[in-house]
């Protein structure tokens, strides 16, 4: 894959147009999307059929043309692994029926096996077997932390207030678990390697709930002890890793560590601020608001030109979003600031 311009990136290695994928890029926002979406009513049975995540993990690359592809999946495989009965309702996103309430229910867990996850591996197997020779693939995981959040909680939620009390109340425990998640991670994301994909990236969704210390000790320890057992396995030492934390209470060039490749930012973050700090150490990714793809052409022209200039120099840079793009937004949209990328 030396002609792919987004493993190029990866290597801090100049390219003279950025590589560009967006997260979520597969997804609501599809017409082509919605049209296979309306044959489940759950969407965790739509992800537990590795020929139709391919197909759908397909669809930006044909529409747009991206330098990358990710694997069409959902960071919660692994506590629906662990027996906590995650399902997904439309319009109200995962819930569990078997939450982490108390640290019995840790001390109760089911050992995490590989072979619940067979159909994700399958479904990297799959788009491989679709993408282009020079289209990377990226796998993916929750951080430990991030799944914890969701374990505890029993689903998504806007302020997380039992998962708050939990650590409260039951700090060492909740240590506990995050070790299991770290371990289940680590054999989740090889074997996605040995799958096939090229490039790893882990999401810390909920960064954004825990104070510097907090975040220090629930989060980064765990994601940096997934990241050192990455790096330590012949098999996926080679692997670059993308790290993105959601909105952190800590400067991004105070969180960032040796094991990672590239660093991820949050629509919120200063790009140039960071990119001065980080130039030669890390490759950047990101990190246009989602948002602006909601505004006119011209104003999409203009932001996404403004993060291009301000990261002409900088090699190792990859174009994508602060966050997730939003299932209101038109293609069209995003066809504009795909153009502006590349003209």
């Amino acid at each position: 894959m030396e002609d792919s311009k987004f493993l190029r990136a990866l290597n801090l290695q100049p390219n003279s147009i950025p590589p560009v994928w967006f997260m979520r890029q597969a997804g609501r926002y599809l017409p082509e999307y919605q049209k296979i979406r309306k044959n489940y009513s759950n969407f965790l049975d739509m992800c537990k059929q590795p020929k139709t995540c391919a197909e759908l993990a397909m669809q930006p690359i044909e529409r747009f043309d991206l330098d990358a592809s990710i694997l069409f999946s959902d960071i919660l495989t692994i506590p629906d692994a662990l027996n906590l009965g995650l399902a997904f309702y439309e319009g109200e996103g995962p819930k569990f029926s078997n939450p982490i309430s108390s640290p019995d229910d840790i001390k109760k867990l089911i050992p995490f096996d590989i072979n619940n996850l067979g159909y994700v591996f399958k479904a990297v197997e799959e788009t491989k077997n679709l993408l282009p020779n020079d289209i990377p693939l990226i796998g993916f995981c929750g951080s430990p932390w991030t799944l914890a959040a969701y374990s505890i909680e029993g689903g998504g939620s806007k302020n997380f207030n039992k998962t708050k009390k939990f650590m409260r109340e039951y700090p060492n425990e909740l240590q506990n678990f995050l070790e299991i998640l770290s371990s289940a991670c680590f054999d989740y994301l090889k074997q996605q390697v040995l799958s096939g994909v090229n490039t790893l990236q882990i999401f810390d969704s909920w960064a954004d709930l825990l104070s510097d210390n907090e975040l220090e000790r629930f989060s980064l320890k765990y994601t940096r002890m997934l990241a050192e057992l990455l790096k330590k396995d012949p098999v996926t030492a080679d692997i670059p890793i993308i790290l993105f934390e959601k909105s952190p209470n800590k400067k991004v060039e105070d969180l960032v560590f040796k094991e990672i490749t590239c660093v991820s930012l949050y629509w919120q973050e200063d790009i140039e601020r960071i990119s001065k700090n980080l130039i030669g150490l890390f490759a950047i990714q990101g990190n246009l608001d989602p948002k602006v793809l909601l505004r006119s052409d011209e104003s999409i022209w203009q932001e996404t030109k403004r993060i291009c200039n301000v990261m002409k120099e900088y090699p190792g840079f990859i174009f994508n979003l602060g966050h997730g793009i939003t299932p209101d937004i038109d293609p069209n949209k995003v066809q504009v600031m795909i153009d502006a990328i590349r003209q």
